[in-house]
């Protein structure tokens, strides 16, 4: 793909949109957790209410091709959109421990239309030899969005309504970035069908295994990390911090990773971040009470870990095409479900039953696992499946 069949306007819309969305789920997750843990939940029951999220991602994968196929692109991440913000609007006047449980099913399954259509969107309008920084732009704007989330949290309070109201008000903004794209439609991407996830499958297994890790992680971090925080002694405004310095190293990261994957091979970028990763998750419990070094390890941490999803994408855009390109899109949905569902009940129960540290451990070994493993195999394998690969369905 060259220059000219680099579509700017798409390019410009999809990334605005991510950024604005990102910014609402940054401020919700937290507060979500926050809420439960206040109201005297325990580690491991906010750790299943933060699975549920995953649980919607997985269930909607299998409707979203048909979706597509009848309503367009465009109809359904506007949908998404507009789902999302009514969800929000109906946490702070449910019941935690009944109705939060629905609802984050329903938050997934939007947000699984959000992801899937603006990363393959994205990835068919985007130049190769450009794929690696447009798509750190891209992380690096949803990061953004995710790091000022938590902070407009410390500004808004963790208390009432007006988190929540400004968080629906965001998400329904994030409709207008989407304006541009009206009439438009994604290139090939209404033809992905469930046997498109199957041969995704077949040929990209180990790459869909990196967005496994770092969807364990990441959904995990996402809802513990202000509850470590206060079960290491730290108050809860220390806890979204926390995770604001985490997200800060995922918005400066983003877009040297981008530049490292266009210019090194892009195996090689995912097995260093990898380890990068694995040791700043190890170093953390370490750090507690360090001021020095805490926040340095958060902000690592948070880069090396989100730089695998960017590796990730840049690699599904460099290999595949048409409705396997959507259907890789799916494919890191649908493990992101899985991983977003086992991180925070897998991080809940180590944290509950082992103790802080015991969690931060239990991420370190699973990214060196995936160092090894991406070091060792291939990410696709597109050689010895070129027809597949590059179907334009």
């Amino acid at each position: 793909m060259d220059d000219a069949r680099t579509d700017w306007l798409c390019v410009a819309a999809l990334i605005a949109c991510i950024g604005v969305f990102g910014l609402a789920l940054g401020l919700t997750y937290p507060l979500l957790s926050l809420m439960m843990a206040e109201a005297g939940m325990s580690d491991f029951m906010i750790g299943l209410n933060g699975a549920m999220t995953g649980v919607g991602l997985v269930l909607s994968t299998f409707f979203l091709p048909g979706a597509i196929r009848l309503f367009g692109a465009f109809r359904i991440l506007v949908a998404g959109l507009v789902i999302a913000a009514g969800g929000m609007l109906l946490f702070p006047v449910s019941d935690p421990t009944t109705h939060w449980y629905p609802l984050r099913i329903v938050l997934g399954a939007a947000l699984n239309a959000i992801f899937v259509i603006s990363e393959a969107w994205l990835n068919s309008v985007t130049a190769e030899h450009i794929r690696g920084r447009v798509i750190g732009v891209y992380a690096t704007v949803m990061a953004a969005g995710f790091a000022l989330g938590p902070l407009l949290l410390v500004a808004l309070g963790g208390a009432g309504l007006a988190p929540f109201l400004v968080g629906a008000a965001i998400v329904g903004g994030s409709v207008l970035a989407m304006l541009p794209l009206r009439g438009r439609e994604a290139p090939g991407l209404r033809g992905m069908d469930l046997a498109a996830l199957a041969r995704f499958l077949r040929v990209g297994a180990l790459l869909t295994g990196v967005v496994l890790v770092f969807a364990f992680y990441d959904a995990a971090v996402m809802t513990l990390l202000p509850v470590y925080m206060l079960r290491s002694g730290f108050s809860a405004d220390i806890g979204a911090a926390a995770l604001s310095a985490l997200m800060l190293g995922m918005v400066a990261a983003q877009y040297p990773v981008g530049w490292l994957l266009d210019r090194f091979p892009r195996p090689g970028v995912i097995v260093g971040c990898g380890l990068v990763a694995a040791a700043s998750c190890a170093l953390l419990p370490l750090s507690l009470g360090h001021d020095w070094l805490l926040w340095p390890v958060l902000v690592i941490q948070g880069g090396a870990s989100f730089a695998l999803y960017t590796g990730a994408l840049t690699v599904l855009g460099e290999r595949f095409r048409g409705s396997l390109l959507l259907a890789g899109s799916a494919c890191f949905a649908f493990v992101y479900g899985i991983g977003g569902g086992a991180g925070p009940l897998a991080g809940g129960s180590t944290l509950q039953g082992l103790g802080p540290d015991a969690m931060m451990l239990l991420f370190a070994a699973v990214f060196l696992a995936l160092a090894v493993a991406v070091l060792r195999l291939p990410l696709t394998q597109a050689q010895d499946k070129g027809a597949a690969v590059t179907e334009t369905t």
